[in-house]
C-alpha cells in the first residue's frame, strides 16, 4: 500500500527528503514509506560502520551520508544540501518542511489505572523532577523529550522560520512480528543472525524497541517487566504519520498518536493463540491497565485520508 494522490499534497513526489538517524527503528520505516510513495531519500548515520545497516532499503532513490559529529557547526550542511524536507533536524533555508519525532511522554507519563484525558494540547508538567530522581534512565529520557519539544515550539514562535514545522508524538512502538510469525514461519529463526528477516520491517538490528516483542517471545522478561502498561502504535502507522506530516498541507501541527492501550498480558495471549504448544511466561493477574481517554485528532484521520486505512493497526 502506498500513499494516495491527494490535492493536499504540498511536497511533490520525487522531492528529496532527508531522514536523520537513518539506521534507527523508526527512521528505517519512514525511509521505506517515503520510497514507496515515490520520494527520494537521503539518510544520515553517525558511525560509518552503521551506514550499511540501511542497505536493506537499497534503491536508486536512496543514499546514506555519514555525519560523524552532529554537534559540530556545519556538520549537516552537506547532508541537507538540496533537500526539500527533513525529518528531525534542519539548518538550510532550502528546506520547506521539518518533522520532529517526539514522544507521548511529552504530553503525559504513563499512568495506569488513572482516568485522565489526553490530547495534543496537553504537556507533561511533572518533568522538572524527572532528571533528579534516581529511578533509571527512562525518567531522564522522558525529561529530554519534553524539554526538546518545548524548545522546538518556542523556537518556531520566536523565529517564525521559513520552513513548516510539525511534530509526531508516539507511544510504545510495536512491529508486525506477530502476524509474520503466525503466517509465514514454521520454525522461529535466530533473530540475532537474521536481523532483516521480518517483513514487518525491523530494519535496525539490536534496536531496543524492536526487540521487546522478540524477547518476550523467547521468554526474556527483563525489559518488559519494567515497562508500564500504556498505549501503542504500529511502527508502520507511525512511519506513515511522519511522511504525511512532511507532505500534507497543514503547518505547526502537534500530532499525538496513541492508537490503542495494551499490556504484556495482551501480547502473551496473542502468543499463546498463535503458538498453543509453546510455553510462554505466565500472565500477571495484577498487571495494571491504561484507562486514559485519548483524543487522537487530527492524526487518527490521516492514515485513512492518505492510505485508505479504516483505522490504526492494532495488535
Amino acid at each position: 500500500m502506498t500513499v494516495r494522490d491527494n490535492p493536499d499534497l504540498v511536497l511533490p513526489k520525487g522531492s528529496l527528503i532527508l531522514v536523520a538517524g537513518a539506521t534507527g527503528y523508526i527512521a528505517g520505516n519512514v525511509i521505506f514509506e517515503a520510497l514507496e510513495a515515490g520520494y527520494r531519500v537521503r539518510g544520515t548515520s553517525r558511525p560509518a560502520a552503521k551506514a550499511s545497516t540501511s542497505d536493506v532499503l537499497k534503491s536508486a532513490n536512496h543514499e546514506t551520508v555519514v555525519v560523524p559529529r552532529t554537534g559540530v557547526d556545519g556538520a549537516l550542511d552537506e547532508a541537507v544540501k538540496d533537500a526539500d524536507a527533513m525529518i528531525h533536524v534542519t539548518t538550510q533555508p532550502r528546506v520547506k518542511r521539518f518533522v520532529y519525532t517526539s514522544c507521548s511522554v511529552a504530553a503525559t507519563p504513563a499512568k495506569p489505572n488513572e482516568k485522565s484525558k489526553i490530547n495534543r494540547n496537553l504537556w507533561n508538567t511533572e518533568v522538572n523532577a524527572y532528571a533528579t530522581q534516581k529511578r533509571g534512565p527512562y525518567l531522564v529520557y522522558s525529561a529530554s523529550k519534553v524539554e526538546s519539544e518545548l524548545a522546538l515550539w518556542e523556537f518556531v514562535k520566536e523565529n517564525q522560520p521559513v520552513f513548516v514545522v510539525n511534530s509526531v508524538g508516539l507511544p510504545g512502538l510495536l512491529p508486525r512480528i506477530l502476524y509474520h510469525l503466525a503466517k509465514h514461519l514454521k520454525v522461529v529463526p535466530n533473530f540475532n543472525t537474521v536481523p532483516h528477516f521480518n517483513t514487518g520491517r525491523v530494519f535496525a538490528k539490536g534496536s531496543w524497541t524492536s526487540r521487546m516483542i522478540i524477547d518476550m517471545y523467547e521468554g526474556k522478561t527483563d525489559l518488559t517487566a519494567t515497562t508500564l502498561p500504556q498505549h501503542m502504535i504500529n511502527v508502520i502507522d507511525d512511519a506513515r504519520l511522519h511522511l504525511i506530516a512532511a507532505v500534507e498541507g497543514f503547518a505547526n501541527e502537534r500530532i499525538i498518536a496513541l492508537a490503542y492501550p495494551y499490556s504484556w498480558n495482551d501480547i502473551l495471549d496473542d502468543f499463546t493463540e498463535l503458538r498453543p504448544r509453546r510455553r510462554f511466561p505466565e500472565n500477571n493477574p495484577e498487571l495494571d491497565r491504561d484507562v486514559s481517554e485519548v483524543d487522537n485528532a487530527p492524526g487518527v484521520e490521516l492514515p485513512k485520508k492518505w492510505y485508505g486505512q479504516e483505522s490504526y493497526t492494532g495488535l
